[in-house]
């Protein structure tokens, strides 16, 4: 059910590495759409809310799909928050649906994949020594 050793300490490190680029990037890509095309809210209508706890839903989603096994399982973690942001975002405000579904969703299927070869019994080693070939 969960990943043990070192193919669970490589996809800890990913994974704490999406969450790393997710919480700094959110903030320097809202700012520069901000300032090169405006706001993207209407008048009197705020996310705050719904962006504060979607943020912290991606974030506390990637410890819980590091450390578990099945790809399926995975998966439905991550659509958790995928989901959460399209039901609030959808209606409204369709380019933060994009922003906060496509970019983290990609961060974190990199990790998964990535993660996923690593583990995977069927990789070839890292180096292949062909002196003794």
């Amino acid at each position: 059910m969960f990943l043990r050793g070192k193919p669970l300490l490589i996809a800890v490190l990913l994974h704490l590495l999406v969450a790393l680029l997710y919480w700094s990037l959110i903030p320097l890509g809202m700012n520069w759409y901000r300032d090169n095309f405006g706001f993207t809210s209407h008048r009197d209508i705020g996310l705050g809310i719904a962006q504060f706890h979607l943020f912290w839903m991606f974030l506390g989603a990637q410890p819980l799909i590091a450390v578990l096994r099945p790809l399926f399982a995975k998966l439905f973690v991550l659509a958790i928050p995928l989901a959460f942001a399209t039901w609030t975002l959808m209606h409204n405000h369709p380019l933060r649906l994009l922003y906060f579904t496509v970019g983290p969703g990609l961060l974190a299927l990199a990790a998964i994949v990535i993660s996923a070869w690593y583990a995977s019994p069927n990789r070839l080693p890292a180096a292949m020594d062909t002196a003794n070939a």
